[in-house]
């Protein structure tokens, strides 16, 4: 009579499903921290480019700026000059040619031209979470918000400026001829006035007034706010990033 012996497998011991496990953990672990490595570089990175592209927005928007404060710094003078001379001046059928580029120089078209081609990326994309320095963020955050004092001042000059340039084509002729220069070159003397009425002179010089005084008491100031804040916050990123 056959007997059949079986043959059993060895029990493995307790230690050796630990170090089992423990090798599949650690190769698990060692993984998500490679992994979590290159995401910390990959954003480093972004944050560098991001740092690198606004430092030359900062950079243009600086040379913008003086423009910017140089025009507003005309406007204010000539203001001056106009309000002053329309003050005493009484209508009559013709205006001196002086008088005319005075008001015009004191209307200008201010412009302020901001480059936000990094600030939107950063503000569209939540990106802004990928600058680290606190002392930059905040900075950021305090120079756009200049911007907006900005472009608020701006407004309301704009506003008083486009209605003293509506009033201007109903007071007086303004031949083809008139252009840049031709007051200098003294090629006109008067002009012809087509209203007469004491009240629209006085809206005119109401207006001209008051759009020079948000000039010097807003707008410069906020344009040299702006200047000042970026030009901080180019020399905080050139420091704390070693920008060259």
């Amino acid at each position: 009579m056959e007997v059949h012996h079986h043959s059993h497998t060895p029990r493995k011991k307790w230690s050796h499903y630990f170090w089992e496990f423990f090798m599949l953990f650690l190769a698990v672990f060692c993984g998500f921290l490679a992994e979590n490595q290159r995401e910390h570089y990959v954003e480093h990175q972004r944050e560098k480019q991001f740092i690198r592209s606004l430092a030359e927005d900062l950079a243009t928007d600086t040379v913008e700026l003086k423009r910017a404060i140089g025009k507003a710094d005309t406007v204010i003078r000539f203001s001056d000059s106009a309000v002053r001379i329309l003050r005493s001046h009484v209508a009559s059928e013709k205006i001196p040619a002086p008088l005319v580029g005075f008001v015009g120089r004191a209307g200008q078209n201010q412009n302020l031209i901001n480059t936000d081609r990094t600030s939107s990326q950063l503000k569209n994309s939540g990106a802004m979470r990928l600058i680290r320095n606190r002392e930059v963020s905040n900075l950021i955050l305090a120079y756009w918000k200049q911007i907006e004092q900005s472009n608020i001042s701006l407004e309301r000059y704009m506003l008083y400026r486009n209605a003293s340039r509506e009033l201007v084509f109903k007071l007086w002729v303004i031949p083809e001829v008139y252009g840049a220069g031709s007051l200098e070159r003294g090629t006109i003397e008067q002009y012809r006035v087509i209203d007469q009425d004491p009240k629209k002179w006085d809206e005119l010089t109401n207006l001209i007034a008051i759009s020079g005084t948000i000039t010097r008491q807003a707008h410069i100031i906020n344009l040299s706010r702006q200047l000042t804040t970026a030009r901080d916050l180019l020399s905080l990123m050139q420091k704390e990033y070693h920008l060259k």
